[in-house]
């Protein structure tokens, strides 16, 4: 199984990945929540004879083996933390070859199709709609000429669609005000951010999600190119501090570029906190280190990041602040960047 998002994306220095989901309802059923178990059983057997095999693999959630669950809760698909998982009888997850197309049933709407791509890269929505027009054209989906698309969560009606950029940003997170100057020119766009995880180990990470917040009464095209012109706005942002910040405070940044890079390289022990403040570092300074002794790329940088933010939990949170766990992951973090020397 390949990783989509070990793939060199552009803006990848600010991006991290792009993701365009549709959802969708059939005619004749229930929302999920209100379906019983037979109801969601015909449900399940509808909608797997019009997912196209060649294309796609998996099928129930139930038979999914844990060695499976745990790369696809790698590769984003089951969520974090594999919260989609609940209740695996009642779901189903297709994916294609490097799970860059996907097709969730019973997660939240009957159908949610989901396309991403690493980088900046808005073809994921062609990628997507494509997808669902091909299941659009063998199943009854519920649409009115008043509303759109009917779903169970009223801000998914209308279109049904949602754009998400994962974005790193360093330098406005360490800059007084920047983020909530940030979300105030966010929310100008009527689009909304918010961090890639609110509480927990990995909080403080300075990534964010951005994405899109109403459907209803707004046009794909137009959803889009607003989303266009935010995320430039903010790869502009946090581009232009990042250099402001490189020539203010050269020397600092330049010393804790190279520690950062020492502790990934080097240490035997690692929260993942530890690992993506560092990593937040080597981003910030990457693009300015003249000194040619650290040699990484912005491919590598961005896979460690991403594995480390879509690591699979351990049990509990206890066990994944483990010695035993904080070993492992620097011994995967060390030979990733021992390949790279």
């Amino acid at each position: 199984m390949s990783e989509w998002y070990t793939n060199d994306g552009k803006d990848n220095d600010v991006v991290l990945s792009t993701k365009a989901c549709i959802v969708r309802n059939i005619k004749g059923y229930n929302f999920m929540p209100r379906l019983d178990d037979k109801e969601c059983q015909s449900l399940l057997e509808t909608i797997d004879k019009a997912i196209d095999k060649d294309v796609y693999t998996g099928g129930n959630a139930a038979d999914l083996d844990k060695n499976t669950i745990l790369k696809l809760t790698r590769l984003q698909i089951l969520g974090r933390e594999a919260s989609q998982m609940a209740n695996p009888e009642r779901k189903a997850f297709y994916y294609n070859d490097d799970v860059s197309l996907s097709v969730a049933v019973g997660a939240g709407e009957h159908l949610t199709v989901k396309a991403m791509a690493a980088g900046h890269d808005i073809s994921v929505y062609k990628k997507a709609e494509e997808a669902v027009l091909d299941l659009e054209s063998k199943l009854d989906i519920a649409f009115t000429e008043n509303y759109g698309f009917l779903t169970s969560n009223v801000r998914l009606a209308g279109t049904g669609l949602k754009v998400l950029y994962t974005v790193s940003l360093p330098a406005i997170s360490k800059t007084e005000g920047g983020i909530a100057a940030l979300s105030q020119r966010v929310s100008q766009y009527e689009w909304s951010i918010y961090p890639f995880a609110e509480r927990g180990e990995i909080a403080d990470s300075d990534v964010y999600i951005i994405a899109s917040v109403n459907t209803l009464g707004v046009t794909e095209d137009e959803l889009l190119k607003r989303g266009e012109m935010l995320i430039a706005d903010v790869i502009k942002a946090e581009r232009a501090l990042r250099d402001e910040i490189a020539a203010n405070k050269k020397d600092q940044s330049a010393d804790i570029y190279g520690r950062s890079y020492g502790t990934l390289r080097y240490a035997n022990i690692i929260s993942r906190s530890e690992a993506l403040q560092a990593l937040g570092w080597l981003r910030l300074y990457h693009d300015y280190d003249d000194s040619g002794d650290i040699r990484i790329s912005w491919n590598t940088i961005d896979k460690l990041t991403m594995d480390i933010l879509w690591e699979p939990e351990a049990p509990s949170r206890k066990s994944s602040q483990s010695l035993a766990s904080q070993k492992f992951r620097a011994e995967g973090i060390r030979k990733i960047l021992k390949g790279v020397d």
